[in-house]
Formats: C-alpha cells, structure tokens, sequence
C-alpha cells in the first residue's frame, strides 16, 4: 500500500496482529506506538508529525506495543487524553504549526480504544518541533534531516531568505557603477518623484538592501556585480534565451550570466523589435496593434522567473521563443500551498525576499502580486489563449501563446471600457471558457476563476446583469448555467451560437432552425450546418440540402414563411416547379 491507511485497513491490520508484531506492519506511511502518558506521546507525536510531512504523510497509532505477538497481548489501547487539546498540541509543537487529523479509532481490547493521528504531506516544510528536532520518514524510520539538506529546503523554500544574505567574496569593489546607473534610470522612469534618487550610492545600496551593515548580499551582487564577478561567484545565475525558426531550427541561442537588470532591458529590446511583430487591427475610427506576445506578460514573466527562482539551484532560467509559443521554466517549484490550480488566487510569497523588495522599490514589480493576473489579462484582453502554468519540485513553466488576436473580443472590450464597463480579468476568463464551450455553469466557472464556487456564482450573475449584459443566465437554481448573451454571441462566435447555445437538444434540429429563424431573416445551407454542427464535407452539404428541402415541403415550416424569409434557393424557385436545390 502506497498511501496511509485508512481506519478501514488499519483494522484489517490489526488482525494480523495474531501472527505477527506491529513493527511488522509498519511502512513509509504507518507507525505504530505504545501509549504511556498524554505528555510524553504529544512529544511523540510531535516529532512524528513533522517526520510525516517531510515525506509524503502517514499516520500514527498509540496504544499498540510494536514487538509484541499476540492481538489481545499488543493492544493495550490509549487513555487520558483530550482529543481537541491533542490536535492543538501537535499543531502548537511544530513549526511551521502542523494541522493534523486526530481521531480515536474502536477496538475490543485493553481501554477499548486507540489513539490514530493522520498527518498530511507537507507544502512548507522542512518541519520540525518546537525543540528544533528535524527528521524524515525514510522507509519504516525517522531519520535525522541532513544538515546539507536541511540548509538548502530551508532555502529553497524561503524559510531562509538566501537574497538577504551577505554574499561572501564580493565586495564594494566589485560592483558595477554601469549597473547602479541602470537602476537609478529604471526607477526615474517609473518614480521620478521617489527619495531612493536622492540619496548617494552608498545610501542607495543600502536603501535596497543591496548593502546590509556594510557587506554587499545577494540580492547586491544579482542586480550590481560585474559580469566576471558574477560568474565566479553565482554560476548558477545564468540565463538562457532561444529563438526558434521552426521546430528543429534555432536562430538564435544566447547564454549569459548578466545582472538582473540587464537581462530585463535586453528582453524588452528583443520584444520591443521586430522578432515580436505586431497585427493592427481597427476598432471604429481607431487602430490597435497588437504583439505575438504582449510585452507586459513577456516583462512581468521574466521578472517573476528571476525573483522566485531557486538560486540553490544549479539549474537555468530558459526563454524558448518562436512564433507559436513563449515558454519560461524557473528552477525551483512553487512555495507555500501555491499551484497553477490557485496562483490567480493564492497571497504572494516570496522564495528571495530582499530581491523581491527591492525590485518593489525599483517599481518594477507590485508587492500585491498582481503581475501574475496582468500575465493573463494582456493576452485574453486580445483574445489570445489562455497562458499556462505548470510545475514539478523542481521547476515552474509558464507557456505564453501567439493564438491570433480575435479582433471582435478586443473590440467589445473596448467598447465596454468606453461606456464605462470595464471588463476584469474574470469577466475574460469566463469569456474565454465561453469561446471554448456553449455554456458554463458555477463549478465549471469555479475552477476557470479559481474561486470557490459561490464566489463564481456571483461573478456568472453580475456578468448577465442588464448594465453589463455579457451572459444570460437558464435557470435561477445552484445549476443553472449561463451563456454568452444574444449580441455578444453573434459579435464573438457567429450567428448560429446564439441558438445552439441556449441548450436545444441538437437532435430537435426543426426546433433548433425555429429557434434560429426567431432572431435571423433566413438561413443559407452554410450557415444550418454550423448551427446543426455538421462540418464542411460534401457530404455534410448533402445532408443540409436534405433537411431544407423536407422543411419546405407543403407541410414544412419553411414553406410558412413570408417570401422574403425563406431560404435564397426558395426565392428564386418558387411559383416555378423547379427542383430545390442549394
């Protein structure tokens, strides 16, 4: 059994316990113990709670002497205890605090009851006890962490700031006065108006944190080192751009180890150029140009990518770029419970956060976290696919797509914003669902948002709100679902989606074409096979021609119509005997 047991199995278990001890059935995932006193077993169970959660989680069951044979012999049970005063022990006794499930689980012998504590696989560990004691689950053992190990999840994790600390072997000397001039140009440009440009260099240094007590940090030699400095003492700082020209052909492959402000401005020159063309499109008396890939998201990903990196890592920060797809991997996996499932949502944390403060202060980044919604605003606010996250322990990618703009969804967002209804980014999101599907409903609108589902039930009914008007919604229950209102829908996805979204069984095709008819003059055989779903073969043409035809027999529906409704190849054959064709 790959997992922790449940109360099920562990009384399965038991039984076993007539042939053979509990230090028999224990795993990765279970360990049994002798119950003693409520004080003693809280350290206990401390210091296995934090073993588990190290590793991938397990429980543990008091009142079970481990080398005995004999189930009526080995079950001594648990007594004494407050299950409540128990839970909060474990989570007071830890760090970080601990929330683990405590239970009491039936049994015939001894007190008639075993004390079971199922711990949870942890996200923001390494953890310990209060008394500083660190160990992970290494087969059937807790095994003492290493200290080399230690130190770097410590690190990695952002438990242990690795930005703010001194970087040994580099000096004032060895700071680039290019690079402080970078800075100070990249803060007037953003605050001209801000203290930091006031202040000399020493004070400017150390106002970023750059300097602490005299001794240049981490974050100093990222953002001011010269480049052979840099290389020497931070080889892992490197950064890879590729530039692809088709699948198998790269034209362009730089590798470097540059300050962090220059490989910024150098990312924005690449797409500020023309490796990153733009398609201008028009809205009204105005034109809008719009990037492969928007050069907010291309900032703020790189960014992002360089401020939270693992820098215990010996890996990379790669930027693949060709004119499908902008990929970014970062070394280091999310931190602190944050997945690409919640990372709209989830508060920000920092892995480095004097860097983090000090791009904040540089005004580059907001210390709110908003730049990760600006990533997806500025490509669904143009109608472009939805960016991607993805993730392993190891690293963080994001994919930036060059889907072609939709020039109707850019429209109707400006127009929107004209009249004084902006558009949020959760409006797009759900807008983008809804280019993607006929319908939607709260808890398929839950997971697109990364809300809980209430909160998405509010954002589906202020979208269908006459004084937005973007959805309609069917039905007023906990299911009902919604669909993009009848101009929308006509403007994004075509005349036919109106119809086919309001949920008509597409097998009722005379109901659908009614439905249709209601808000369209006429239909074309193009335009009933869209609306029926029926493809573009030949065949598929057959088959319209087919059902226009019987529709327009003297008891079709078609035949009911006033002349100048009817189907084109109606007009011009009526009155004449001609066969109906298209």
């Amino acid at each position: 059994m790959n997992r922790p047991p449940t109360d099920p199995e562990l009384q399965l278990l038991l039984e076993r316990l007539e042939h053979e001890p509990a230090d028999a059935l224990e795993s990765q995932w279970l360990d049994f113990k002798p119950w003693t006193e409520p004080k003693a077993d809280l350290r206990t169970a401390c210091e296995y709670a934090a073993c588990f959660a190290n590793a991938e989680g397990g429980v543990l069951v008091f009142g079970v002497a481990d080398k005995t044979v004999g189930r009526a012999r080995a079950i001594h049970g648990a007594r004494g205890f407050d299950v409540d005063l128990f839970r909060r022990g474990v989570y007071e006794g830890t760090r970080p605090a601990l929330s683990v499930e405590v239970s009491v689980l039936p049994v015939p012998e001894g007190t008639g009851q075993l004390l079971v504590v199922r711990v949870p696989q942890g996200s923001e560990g390494p953890y310990g006890t209060s008394a500083g004691l660190y160990k992970q689950r290494e087969g059937k053992n807790c095994m003492p962490l290493d200290p080399r190990v230690f130190a770097r999840a410590r690190t990695s994790t952002g438990e242990v700031d690795w930005s703010g600390q001194p970087a040994h072997g580099v000096g004032l000397a060895d700071l680039d006065p290019v690079q402080l001039a970078r800075a100070r140009n990249v803060l007037r440009s953003k605050d001209p108006g801000s203290g930091l440009l006031e202040l000399g260099d020493a004070d400017f240094l150390a106002g970023l944190e750059a300097v602490r007590d005299g001794a240049v940090t981490h974050t100093g030699m990222l953002l001011f080192a010269r480049r052979d400095v840099l290389a020497a003492r931070c080889p892992q700082a490197q950064f890879h751009y590729v530039l692809l020209r088709d699948e198998t052909t790269v034209a362009r492959n730089d590798i470097d180890r540059l300050p962090i402000l220059e490989v910024i401005e150098r990312m924005e020159q690449v797409f500020q150029g023309p490796l990153n063309p733009e398609e201008e499109i028009s809205l009204g008396l105005f034109k809008l140009r719009i990037p492969e890939f928007p050069l907010e998201a291309v900032r703020e990903a790189v960014l992002n990518a360089l401020t939270h990196r693992d820098y215990g890592s010996p890996a990379e920060v790669l930027v693949r770029h060709s004119s499908d797809e902008l990929t970014i991997t970062s070394p280091g996996g999310f931190i602190a419970g944050i997945s690409p499932e919640n990372i709209l949502r989830h508060e920000p944390r920092a892995r480095n956060r004097t860097l983090a403060n000090a791009f904040v202060k540089l005004r580059l980044v907001e210390s709110s976290g908003i730049g990760r919604k600006r990533i997806y605003r500025s490509a669904l606010a143009f109608g472009k696919r939805r960016p991607i996250y993805t993730a392993t322990p190891d690293s963080v990618t994001l994919r930036i797509f060059n889907r072609g703009a939709n020039p109707r969804l850019a429209s109707l967002v400006s127009e929107l914003s004209a009249r004084g209804a902006p558009v949020s980014l959760d409006h797009l999101l759900v807008l983008d669902a809804l280019l993607q599907s006929d319908h939607v409903d709260s808890g398929a609108a839950a997971a697109v948002l990364q809300l809980p589902r209430d909160d998405a039930r509010t954002v589906l009914d202020a979208m269908a709100d006459p004084s937005l008007g973007l959805l309609e919604r069917r039905g007023h229950t906990q299911s009902a679902t919604f669909h993009l209102a009848k101009g929308v829908a006509t403007t994004l996805k075509g005349k036919a989606a109106y119809t086919r979204s309001r949920g008509l069984d597409p097998v009722r095709y005379a109901e659908m074409v009614r439905e249709y008819l209601k808000d369209h003059s006429s239909i074309t055989n193009a335009e009933l096979r869209q609306l029926l779903g029926l493809g573009a073969s030949a065949s598929a043409s057959v088959e319209a021609s087919r059902l226009l035809a019987r529709w327009s027999g003297p008891d079709g529906f078609l035949d009911k119509l006033p002349p100048e409704n009817r189907p084109r190849y109606m007009r011009r054959s009526a009155g004449t005997g001609a066969k109906r064709g298209v």
